[in-house]
């Protein structure tokens, strides 16, 4: 799944956490092995997704479950900043991609339905003074994609504070489900599962 960094184009960075904490809102739904299995089965959709639409990933995580996932994926993998949080994962990815003359793609770990083409989308956009963003359904910023540095600032409303951190940049917006649908309830799981390309999905819920 890796591909050679070539020094152009965008570079996707997939923070992540330990698959075991991952998605405790569907506690009640799914069990904790399930909950693992999902995380871990999402989480690899979407690095296959980037790395289809031609662009290398970088997975941050504080994780060494996680971190030998990434690599045996032959993804690359850096070490989250201690204490930094979703923040600083993204903006240790940002910044190795500016230091590399790339362009950067914060992309969520969760978006079953993602797909090569939207990734290729995002990255169509993001060049010199444009951002763009992708929200999710619940007010949150499921891809933020742009070639400068940004201030991140993710939790509830994130989209809202992030549109404010680009205002000295083009702004734009994508908006579909592939990339607005995160799997943060049992109500998105089963919303994801009935759709034709989260079919997959409904082996989780028998």
């Amino acid at each position: 799944m890796g591909r050679e960094d070539t020094g152009a184009g965008m570079l996707v960075v997939l923070p992540l956490k330990a698959f075991a904490a991952a998605k405790g809102r569907l506690d009640g739904l799914l069990g904790p092995a399930a909950r693992e299995a999902l995380s871990r089965a999402v989480a690899q959709r979407v690095a296959a997704a980037c790395a289809a639409a031609g662009h290398p990933v970088l997975v941050v995580t504080a994780d060494a479950g996680v971190a030998a996932w990434g690599t045996g994926l032959g993804l690359e993998v850096v070490t989250e900043p201690e204490g930094g949080g979703l923040d600083g994962a993204a903006a240790a990815g940002a910044t190795e991609a500016l230091r590399r003359g790339r362009a950067w793609c914060i992309v969520h770990g969760d978006l079953p339905l993602l797909t090569p083409d939207l990734v290729d989308r995002v990255a169509r956009g993001a060049g010199p003074g444009t951002a763009v963003l992708a929200p999710s359904r619940h007010g949150g910023t499921n891809l933020l994609a742009a070639a400068a540095p940004l201030t991140f600032s993710y939790g509830p409303s994130s989209f809202t504070r992030h549109l404010a951190a680009a205002r000295h940049l083009e702004r734009r917006v994508v908006i579909t489900v592939g990339t607005s649908l995160d799997l943060d309830t049992p109500e998105d799981l089963r919303g994801a599962a009935a759709l034709p390309g989260g079919r997959w999905l409904r082996a989780y819920l028998t």
